[in-house]
């Protein structure tokens, strides 16, 4: 009886030393899983927390505009440009049309502008031709006498159209006679109404000293390159209106 009592005993022992076991590790595992949890770990094949997928960028293309990105415009090179235009010639741009030529027997008139030293063709109101003059070395003002260097104000006509090609003057500067000192022409301008007789020989000619354009430089009269002399005396005519202002 005491052996089979102390068997059973001894199986009982063993018994509740097991569910002590099985208890001790239950909590343990509890235990263990609360704190995993608590510390966001995710078991194999547990459900973690969603995240946001966050889309990529789009990628800014060719056609994006130089403004928007703040880089200053590329202009192009000179090269660049020169190649261009010879890729597409029609894209060059007009040449301005070449001066049309003065038309013989149109009634044109002359405007000469003292302080601007220029001298306009008029076709009406519109001017066809500007050139650089010289006027009288008195500079601007009325003529007043013979002998002052001053280019009268007024408007005149040419009353005489004289080949002057042969013509010589002395300028007083100790060179003597100059040749072709009034150019190829000289248009003559009816002054009398003004002078009354005290003095004459204003007129528009051409000069052998063409660095004088555009200074006060003459005795008086209006001095022209003279290739544009040549070019006026083709289509002045005896009464054309000369106007000459400060």
């Amino acid at each position: 009886m005491d052996g089979k009592q102390k068997r059973t005993e001894k199986s009982q022992n063993h018994r509740r030393k097991g569910i002590m076991l099985g208890v001790c590790t239950l909590i343990f595992l509890g235990i263990l899983l609360t704190g995993c949890f608590a510390l966001g770990y995710k078991g194999v094949g547990a459900p973690g927390p969603t995240v946001p997928v966050k889309k990529p960028e789009p990628r800014q293309t060719e056609t994006v505009k130089k403004e928007a990105s703040g880089l200053p415009e590329q202009k192009e090179t000179p090269v660049e440009s020169f190649q261009k235009k010879h890729e597409n010639p029609q894209q060059t741009a007009p040449q301005p049309a070449a001066v049309q030529p003065l038309e013989q027997g149109k009634k044109y008139s002359i405007l000469i502008d003292k302080s601007d030293h220029k001298l306009y063709v008029k076709d009406g109101d519109t001017v066809v031709r500007t050139w650089g003059c010289a006027i009288g070395k008195g500079g601007l003002g009325q003529k007043e006498r013979r002998g002052d260097n001053m280019t009268p104000v007024g408007t005149f006509a040419i009353d005489e159209i004289d080949d002057a090609s042969g013509w010589t003057h002395d300028f007083g500067d100790g060179n003597g006679e100059i040749q072709g000192a009034y150019g190829p022409w000289f248009l003559s301008l009816d002054t009398e109404d003004l002078s009354q007789g005290n003095w004459d020989g204003i007129g528009i000619h051409g000069t052998h000293d063409p660095a004088s354009i555009g200074t006060d430089a003459s005795e008086g009269c209006v001095r022209l390159d003279n290739s544009h002399l040549r070019e006026l005396e083709k289509v002045a005519y005896v009464g054309m209106p000369v106007t000459i202002q400060d």
